[in-house]
């Protein structure tokens, strides 16, 4: 059994747990053994992104860059399947925060912003 994420509180919480029950009750994978898969993964993939190029995983792309500064970036493109499915029409079943703000322009966050901050505005 696995047992909680040292970051776990009543109010929030990673869903790896989740991740793990689903993945091996849809396979017949025991959770030790997705939990060992998986960090073979991240060390593999560390291992290619040091190479420079992109990887191609099936889920996502990931492609090392390199910022002004000299500090590396990933850039993350996910498989067309998993954004069809978040956007699909009733799919998303988490909690939006700010919900009320989709659709609003940066124009009228700033202003809403302002109104609320009359002490601290954004130009």
């Amino acid at each position: 059994m696995l047992s909680a994420h040292p970051l776990c509180n009543s109010n929030s919480c990673p869903n790896f747990l989740r991740r793990y029950r689903l993945t091996t009750q849809r396979t017949t994978l025991s959770s030790g053994v997705v939990k060992n898969v998986q960090e073979s993964e991240v060390e593999t993939l560390i291992g290619l992104l040091l190479d420079g190029r992109p990887i191609h995983t099936g889920i996502a792309i990931y492609t090392p860059s390199l910022d002004l500064d000299g500090d590396f970036e990933v850039k993350v493109k996910l498989d067309k399947r998993i954004l069809r499915a978040l956007n699909a029409e009733g799919a998303f079943q988490g909690r939006i925060i700010n919900a009320e703000n989709i659709g609003k322009s940066a124009d009228d966050l700033v202003a809403m912003w302002n109104e609320d901050h009359p002490d601290d505005p954004v130009e």
